[in-house]
């Protein structure tokens, strides 16, 4: 095989984008590096899927060594950018391609995926195409490009810069089984995003912006990308994927990743999967709309456990199904009320902790953590960011939402655009005032507050018009779970057990304060304010200790053998009665009591009223 051929991107007369610019255009995302990669390119890959396509990812870390690595230095890698280009580099962390292809062995990151278009249409960023699609000359040739996936997962173009970022030589080699012109079409092509630099070429010293592309030599002072035949081949030769015309899509293998070898990238590589793409990924998701991930770590496959069954995604996944209309948990709209609008779906389901399975989790993955966040979304159904919450402050008990803004054209634009180049967050002040604007920020003020008081509601500020439905409906569900005598919600004053009933004696709903250990015990501390005209003082103010599970309570009587629930004090001003109760005589104030928590539970406490001597 004739090996490939060179070429180095001139600045022309009109100027171009150097290439340490292109680089640039990523910005900082908030994610680290190889997990901004893995969420671009599997984003590019669902937004490749043609409608009704559901898409086959395989993810393979694999060293290059003996003859393979030899194909990849004497065909692939034969003519290498002048040495100017690589003292362009300076002193920044990265080698140049000419020293890691010194080296025994070269290592890839490949991401390849199946049953998408690949990169289609013509390979000349010059031509016109009619109504074909740019995918090719999108990808490798032109910079920011233009979204043109209705409610694609991002704006093509951007992110891509993040897989030459993650190469230690800034290169990557694409290897793609597509269409053009309706003909299929096989194609591998090099690329180098490097630093502008300046060279002698031609008898004249010129400038060049760092782009460099490995190909076939045209004649017309560029490259084109090797087809065919001879593409197959030496994808081959090379021990990239197989694929053939009934495999379309596309392979990009980063030359020399910036990781460590070893148990902690492919824990991290099994984190970034689950983490970002679990919604695409569940046993429920639809089949045109499914994302089938395998993963392959120097020759040995690894297990992607399904998102859910698999703590903490198996919440989140219980609350999609809620926002999808599929479960039967609580969902509520969240709601713009000037101007007027939907802006999209919430649910937020909680439970016990589940055990983690660390061996698939790396140290600092926020999957070993307490659930307390809001993943969200838009119709793509692509994780965009997870917005924490107040967790629950019994570590046994962990929750877990989902947010899905509406599929309207209008508003589902307002939230894309507000997204940087790495889709991994929005940020409504891109945007100039407008309705756009309003729609993304009424709806990450009322997230962040329904985050914020799931465990612990507060009464809503202004009126419900200003504010929405939601945090109300929140607030009154997790009350009833806390104290099912009280049938309004927490924090709002109401009569017990019937007497009391005009209203001049009441008591708040009870609220967790804390926990406390005695002699290794666990034991939760709740309070109430007791309200008392001093009517009827010989009514007598109890309290009684129940199991919490899933928004249901079981009394102590009706435990299983061994689960144990004790009352242990309850005190009303400078009066404490152990576990009986307290005559309320003319005393009003705060209401405490300590109950002993059992393991892997939680207990809430009903008050209640009787007419009396105090037992």
């Amino acid at each position: 095989m004739i090996p490939l051929d060179l070429h180095s991107e001139k600045f022309a007369r009109t100027g171009n984008i150097a290439g340490e610019g292109s680089r640039r255009l990523m910005g900082r995302p908030a994610l680290g590096l190889l997990q901004t990669v893995i969420r671009e390119a599997l984003q590019n890959s669902v937004d490749a899927a043609p409608e009704g396509n559901w898409v086959e990812i395989l993810l393979r870390f694999r060293t290059v060594e003996g003859e393979e690595l030899v194909h990849l230095r004497d065909l692939f890698f034969q003519t290498l950018p002048p040495e100017e280009a690589d003292a362009a580099k300076g002193e920044e962390e990265t080698a140049n391609l000419r020293e890691i292809l010194r080296e025994d062995r070269v290592s890839l990151l490949e991401i390849a995926d199946f049953n998408t278009r690949g990169l289609a249409g013509p390979t000349r960023a010059d031509v016109t195409a009619g109504a074909e699609r740019l995918d090719f000359v999108n990808f490798l040739r032109n910079i920011g490009a233009a979204r043109d996936t209705h409610h694609g997962g991002g704006t093509y173009g951007y992110g891509k810069t993040s897989l030459y970022a993650l190469s230690r030589a800034s290169t990557i080699i694409v290897d793609t089984q597509t269409t053009c012109g309706g003909v299929p079409v096989r194609r591998v092509m090099g690329c180098q995003l490097g630093d502008a630099f300046e060279a002698v070429t031609d008898g004249e010293r010129r400038r060049f912006t760092g782009r460099h592309w490995w190909g076939r030599d045209d004649a017309e002072g560029g490259v084109e990308p090797l087809e065919g035949a001879e593409a197959a081949e030496l994808s081959e030769l090379l021990g990239l994927p197989p694929r053939d015309e009934r495999r379309t899509g596309t392979t990009i293998a980063i030359v020399a990743p910036h990781v460590d070898r070893g148990e902690d990238l492919r824990a991290e590589l099994v984190e970034t999967v689950l983490w970002n793409f679990w919604p695409r990924m569940c046993g429920f998701t639809p089949a045109e709309r499914k994302i089938e991930v395998r993963l392959e770590f120097e020759g040995e496959q690894v297990a992607i456990p399904a998102p859910e069954h698999y703590p903490p995604l198996d919440l989140y996944a219980e609350a999609l199904r809620n926002v999808r209309g599929e479960g039967a948990g609580e969902v509520t709209t969240i709601r713009s009320a000037r101007p007027i609008a939907d802006l999209g779906r919430l649910s937020i389901v909680r439970g016990l902790r589940a055990p983690r399975n660390l061996m698939a989790l790396r140290d600092g993955s926020p999957m070993r953590e307490q659930a307390h966040s809001i993943a969200l979304m838009r119709p793509v159904e692509l994780v965009v960011r997870y917005l924490p919450g107040e967790p629950f402050v019994d570590k046994h008990f962990e929750w877990a939402g989902v947010f899905i803004c509406s599929e309207e054209d209008e508003i589902e634009e307002a939230f894309a655009v507000t997204e940087p180049p790495a889709h991994d967050d929005w940020i409504p002040d891109m945007l100039p005032k407008g309705r756009a604007k309003t729609y993304v920020n009424v709806a990450l003020r009322e997230l962040k507050l329904a985050a914020a008081t799931y465990v612990q509601p507060k009464a809503a500020l202004g009126t419900s018009e200003d504010r929405g439905p939601s945090v109300a409906k929140i607030a009154a569900r997790l009350g009833r779970m806390l104290s099912r005598s009280s049938g309004k919600g927490p924090g709002r004053a109401t009569s017990h057990g019937g007497v009391g009933s005009k209203k001049k004696i009441t008591i708040s709903a009870p609220r967790f304060v804390g926990l406390e250990y005695r002699n290794g015990q666990r034991v939760a501390k709740f309070e109430a304010e007791l309200v008392n005209d001093g009517s009827q003082p010989d009514l007598v103010l109890h309290a009684s200790p129940h199991l919490v599970l899933d928004g249901s309570f079981t009394s102590v009587d009706d435990l299983p053998g061994d689960i144990t629930i004790d009352l242990l004090d309850l005190s009303l001003a400078d009066k404490t009665a152990g576990s009986k109760g307290i005559k309320i005589e003319n005393t009003q104030g705060m209401v405490t009591c300590r109950v002993t928590l059992p393991d892997d539970a939680a207990v809430g406490i009903r008050f209640s009223f009787e007419e009396g001597d105090a037992a």
